[in-house]
């Protein structure tokens, strides 16, 4: 019988390695446990000496965050006054351009009258009265383009009058009722406006076609036009004046030349009515075609719509 043998020396290192392994795993236990109501303490201890700490150093704080705020409100004044001192100097220098502009009308008026005087002209026409509406329906088709506004017969509406906003025109009443009226779009089919364009003073009839820009039709065999030229109305026949603002050139492709509205009309809710008398028949001669209007420009309508805004009425010639 061996007493050292390999067996016995395994079942001994293994209880050895028992007895050893119970007194480390409870110290570590008891040391975590301790750990952890170290911790606890510390935490309070922390949290207290925060608390004391921000007790004394929030008046500290306050102290000095005081001037910091004042110095920004200075830098905020000082630049609301440099802003306002640059405002100022720009909104001068715009009314000495106003006032050099209302001595040349001024001069310029007086020398017309003197002109109509010395060649027996008759008095210009007078300046067109106007009436707010509001849009209230749509055709709600793809075919027609027309609107409904709030106002009729009681507002002396009449059919033929054009229709405009502070950008220019967007068509003309068709139909009246005794509160309500329909409009025509400029860009409806069945909508023809003679029309004059201004720099080249090309005449033509703005058709419309249904789509987002109306076309020119009756052109002239050899049209000066381009892109981007302004196109109104030329006051011809005597129905609309002359002078109101349609759009401009956008583009020229073959025999079509396209105008782009200047009122994008899907977007407007207010309009305004130009009560413009149609240009009557020469007496004792009512059938006689109309005369064709002069090329004068209408006059400016200022404050078209609430808000001060006013009418774009460019020349005609």
């Amino acid at each position: 019988m061996k007493l050292f043998s390999f067996e016995r020396l395994m079942v001994l290192s293994a209880a050895w390695r028992a007895m050893g392994e119970r007194p480390v795993l409870v110290a570590c236990i008891g040391l975590a446990l301790g750990v952890l109501l170290l911790g606890k303490l510390e935490v309070k201890a922390v949290h207290k000496a925060a608390d004391f700490l921000g007790d004394q150093v929030v008046p500290l704080v306050g102290l000095v965050r005081e001037p910091v705020s004042w110095s920004r409100q200075l830098g905020e004044e000082l630049g609301s006054l440099f802003a306002v001192h640059a405002e100022n100097a720009r909104l001068r220098e715009e009314n000495r351009r106003l006032l050099d502009w209302q001595a040349q009308a001024v001069r310029l008026g007086v020398e017309n009258r003197s002109l109509r005087t010395m060649l027996d002209m008759p008095d210009p026409q007078p300046a067109a009265a106007w009436v707010n509406a509001r849009i209230v329906a749509d055709s709600a088709s793809p075919f027609v383009h027309t609107r409904l506004i709030d106002i009729g017969h009681a507002a002396d509406i009449a059919p033929g009058m054009a229709v405009m906003t502070p950008l220019g025109m967007i068509g003309r009443v068709i139909a009246v009722g005794e509160r309500s009226s329909r409009i025509l779009l400029l860009t409806d089919l069945n909508s023809k406006i003679p029309v004059i364009v201004e720099r080249s003073g090309d005449q033509a009839l703005l058709a419309g076609d249904n789509s987002a820009e109306p076309k020119l039709d009756f052109l002239p065999l050899n049209p000066r036009f381009q892109i981007g030229d302004r196109v109104m109305t030329s006051g011809r026949g005597g129905v609309l004046p002359a002078g109101l603002m349609i759009g401009e050139i956008s583009r020229i492709e073959g025999t079509r030349v396209a105008v782009r509205p200047a009122v994008d009309w899907q977007a407007v809710d207010f309009v305004a009515v130009l009560r413009h008398a149609p240009l009557p028949p020469p007496s004792g001669d009512v059938d006689a075609p109309p005369v064709e209007q002069s090329r004068t420009p209408a006059p400016a309508v200022s404050g078209l719509l609430d808000g001060g805004a006013s009418a774009v009425l460019a020349s005609g010639g």
